[in-house]
């Protein structure tokens, strides 16, 4: 009877060794083939508003956040009929001078149509495209686009609370 347990112990553990030893191959083939990078994926949050204002209050480049704009969810242009859309789910904001009431009000009636540039930009591209340029590319263009229809100022910068993918 001992002996039969000891056979089925050193089963075990050659079981279990075998297991262990398949996976971290497994696991350092997939790393070194793909040139995964761990976390490559994840994205950097942006800071929250309100950091943003604090670290520039009392400078000569203060900025107060804009942040009226609600989540907006749109889905890319696909490559082929067989390819499903991506959605997107974005809340964006943006920083502008510190004290620009001219510029806020400005903002505050045409963000309809701030919205409607965001539901183009990411409707018009695919996801492949979108995750090509990245997120600090697509915060550029965006920039651009919305400070060439504003008229009393120009926002500063765009970032997104929620910058998520659904496939």
């Amino acid at each position: 009877m001992k002996i039969k347990l000891e056979l089925i112990n050193r089963i075990l553990v050659l079981i279990a060794s075998i297991i262990g030893a398949t996976i971290v191959i497994a696991t350092l083939t997939a790393l070194a083939v793909t040139k995964g990078i761990p976390g490559k994926n994840y994205r950097k949050a942006d800071p929250d508003p309100q950091k943003v204002t604090n670290m520039n209050k009392g400078k000569e480049n203060a900025v107060d956040a804009f942040t009226d704009f609600r989540q907006i969810r749109v889905q890319t242009k696909v490559e082929s009929e067989e390819e499903e859309p991506t959605v997107i789910v974005v809340c964006p904001w943006f920083s502008y001078p510190s004290g620009d009431k001219a510029l806020f009000e400005e903002l505050s009636q045409k963000e309809r149509q701030i919205r409607s540039i965001f539901i183009n930009y990411f409707s018009e591209r695919t996801s492949r495209e979108i995750l090509e340029k990245g997120e600090g590319r697509i915060k550029e263009d965006l920039l651009e686009i919305i400070n060439g229809q504003l008229v009393m100022g120009k926002i500063r910068a765009v970032y997104f609370n929620d910058y998520i993918f659904i496939d």
